[in-house]
């Protein structure tokens, strides 16, 4: 019985010393540095940027002609205008922190790469203008329904 148990063990401890030596090979190729991941930015035309502030812009245009009559209205228009410069200054900051942008993409007739895969320009365009045009809609319904109330 013991011999039978000494079989186990060397048959293990082979196993084990099998095992080590794959061990040892991943190890040493975890040593190597890995490539320095790319600092691609946002990939996005200035024309989006531009669109997207300008849908805000739209937005507190229209909120303040439809609801600023009263100080405490213009007070907390005041606040949002402040609190949607911080959001975007303080992105722009961050981005800016890693250098200069390459080129978009989608200026040079290319669809922007993602993790989900390509996407066309006016995909891009639709995904991440939909948001900020709606709510300039939304803006533009709510003055002309105090207009046309008023």
């Amino acid at each position: 019985m013991y011999e039978a148990r000494l079989a186990e063990r060397i048959e293990v401890d082979g196993l084990a010393e099998h095992e080590l030596a794959a061990l040892e090979a991943q190890a040493l190729v975890a040593v190597v540095a890995p490539p320095a991941p790319a600092q691609p930015g946002f990939q996005l035309p200035r024309r989006v940027w531009v669109a997207m502030l300008g849908s805000y812009a739209t937005f507190f245009l229209f909120i303040a002609l439809a609801t600023g009559g009263s100080g405490h209205a213009r007070f907390a228009i005041v606040v949002s205008v402040l609190y949607t410069a911080i959001f975007f200054g303080v992105a722009r900051i961050g981005a800016r922190q890693a250098g200069v942008e390459s080129r978009s993409p989608l200026d040079q007739g290319q669809p922007l790469q993602t993790w989900t895969g390509p996407m066309s320009k006016s995909s891009v365009y639709a995904q991440i203008l939909v948001v900020p045009m709606a709510i300039a809609f939304f803006a533009v319904a709510v003055a002309l329904v105090v207009k046309v109330i008023a």
